[in-house]
């Protein structure tokens, strides 16, 4: 019950964490190309101020009229940083490096890249990508501004080390464990938040430059220059080209999903022991009552006293207790009802087996009295007995409430007088009373028949009676009536009794069957097939006892 309840809230959960774990990767995201732009924007106004002091120096008046001295202490007023200073540079080479110390003259072979000078040429100040400074010996980036200097052209350019870059990455709040780059349009590595005395220089990895080639800013998946996978962040600067990357490693992307995951596990098996723990609480009361409720019932199945019923405890559970004490209540006053009507019925049963002895009693005395006995009436003695076996059909059918009678008990009966010279055999079937009368008067005469001229006349005769059900047709009952051990039969008898119509008679009226006689030399063989409606087969594999 706990877990029922509980699991939904837990799938909600689970929908809940891939919900935050796309939330988490977007805020990440948006956080990502937020550094990025906020970087670019920290580059432009750092390199828009070397811009700007370009523009002081350039209006002069000392630069103007060629006072190259005075122009030098201006230039190294205006430029202070160990990271960055001012160089003047002719055709023929520098004039002023304030990097140098001062009065210190320049190389004259120290002058500008072809490129940067056709830059110069076309009269627009451009900042350079990642060069190598000859005078510096390392790695430099140049604003160029072109000058006129006594009518000559000259390049005044403002130079930094990629360490003046450096300070931006902590000034943005990248965290430690970001990787965070600056990149110029060649992207080449000008500076990077981590090792990057050792990635500079570098160029970009191959899908972050595939990215970049085909837009101005994205996200996407990749890994750093180190080889760390990391989900990365890319802008490029509008006014000078340069590219900004930040990227943050998917292990630490994955440990705060995991630890939302983990919040919710917590909470969720958190409901899931406090639910168990309310079910288990709960669950005591309410099996205390439904042991109770089951004492109660196996009292009533075994016919006992109720318990009086007791207030309290779970409402339903009381419904069912009062049902329960109702129809014990009602199933005792039926029992009762049941056992006075059987009682009633048993009397009445018993009262007419009583008078239809009688009658068959004022038959056989009315037929004593008419016909006389012995041998001077022949055929009383066979009508007595026919009589003695209609009365104990009666009997056996009075002993099952004249519902049913069993064909097994029916032979029993009337092959009891021969021992264990008659053998029966065949699975258990029940009969309907008037199949059972029947049945049982033509059992008298193939026994009465047996006895005075077939198997049963002599000590060594035997009489083997069996039976079984027909498959297709499960109301219909085979039965074979075998003699043997008798006289020697030469064919049929010449004439037909009274037992042999009568057998014919009931066949034919009560049991809708027939009968097949052969008399064979050992003797005879009665095959009877009757219909017994209403006869059920209480275990076809269990044959009769043996009479």
């Amino acid at each position: 019950m706990a877990l029922c309840l509980v699991a939904p809230a837990i799938v909600f959960m689970a929908l809940l964490a891939r919900a935050e774990y796309g939330q988490s990767q977007g805020r990440y995201e948006q956080q990502l190309i937020a550094t990025t732009r906020a970087l670019g924007l920290a580059v432009d106004r750092q390199l828009a101020l070397g811009q700007s002091t370009l523009q002081a120096l350039a209006v002069s008046p000392a630069l103007a009229a060629g006072d190259l001295e005075s122009f030098e202490r201006q230039a190294r007023a205006a430029v202070r940083s160990k990271d960055a200073w001012i160089v003047l540079i002719s055709p023929r080479g520098q004039v002023i490096n304030t990097r140098m110390p001062p009065g210190q003259v320049p190389p004259r072979t120290a002058g500008l890249p072809p490129e940067r000078w056709a830059a110069v040429r076309s009269g627009r100040t451009t900042v350079s990508n990642l060069t190598q400074g000859k005078v510096a010996g390392q790695p430099i980036v140049a604003i160029d501004m072109p000058v006129i200097v006594d009518g000559e052209l000259y390049d005044l350019a403002y130079i930094q080390t990629p360490a003046a870059f450096a300070p931006l990455f902590a000034a943005q709040g990248v965290p430690r464990s970001w990787t965070a780059s600056i990149v110029d349009r060649n992207a080449r590595l000008v500076a990077r938040s981590r090792d990057q005395e050792k990635m500079l220089g570098r160029s970009a990895s191959k899908p972050m430059l595939e990215a970049m080639a085909k837009d101005n800013d994205g996200v996407l998946e990749t890994y750093t220059l180190d080889g760390t996978p990391t989900l990365s962040a890319f802008s490029r600067s509008p006014t000078y080209g340069w590219s900004f990357i930040v990227g943050v490693p998917r292990t630490e992307l994955e440990r705060a999903n995991l630890s939302s995951l983990a919040l919710l596990v917590v909470a969720g098996l958190a409901l899931l022991a406090i639910g168990a723990g309310a079910a288990l609480l709960f669950s005591r009361g309410i099996s205390g009552e439904v042991r109770a409720l089951v004492a109660d019932a196996r009292l009533m199945a075994s016919g006992g006293e109720m318990p009086a019923q007791t207030s309290g405890g779970l409402r339903e559970i009381g419904e069912v207790r009062e049902a329960l004490h109702a129809t014990s209540r009602q199933l005792r006053a039926r029992e009762a009802e049941e056992k006075r009507a059987q009682a009633r019925q048993q009397l009445m049963i018993n009262e007419l087996n009583h008078r239809v002895k009688n009658t068959l009693a004022t038959v056989q005395s009315l037929a004593l009295q008419s016909l006389g006995k012995g041998e001077a009436v022949p055929g009383f003695d066979a009508f007595n007995e026919r009589l003695y076996a209609l009365a104990r059909a009666h009997d056996l059918l009075t002993r099952t409430v004249w519902e049913s009678a069993d064909l097994a008990d029916l032979l029993r009966q009337t092959l009891e007088p021969y021992g264990d010279r008659a053998r029966i055999e065949g699975p258990s079937a029940a009969l309907p009373p008037s199949a059972a009368l029947a049945l049982s008067m033509v059992f008298h005469e193939l026994a009465t028949n047996a006895s005075k001229y077939g198997g049963l006349s002599t000590p060594a005769g035997r009489v083997e009676v069996t039976w079984r059900r027909d498959p297709l047709a499960p109301d219909r009952l085979a039965l074979r009536w075998v003699e043997s051990g008798g006289p020697k039969l030469t064919g049929p008898p010449s004439r037909k009794g009274f037992g042999s119509r009568l057998i014919a008679a009931s066949l034919r009226n009560e049991l809708k069957g027939e009968a097949q006689f052969d008399y064979l030399a050992t003797g005879l063989v009665c095959t009877l097939t009757v219909r017994a409606d209403g006869a059920q087969a209480l275990g076809e594999d269990d044959p009769a006892t043996d009479a």
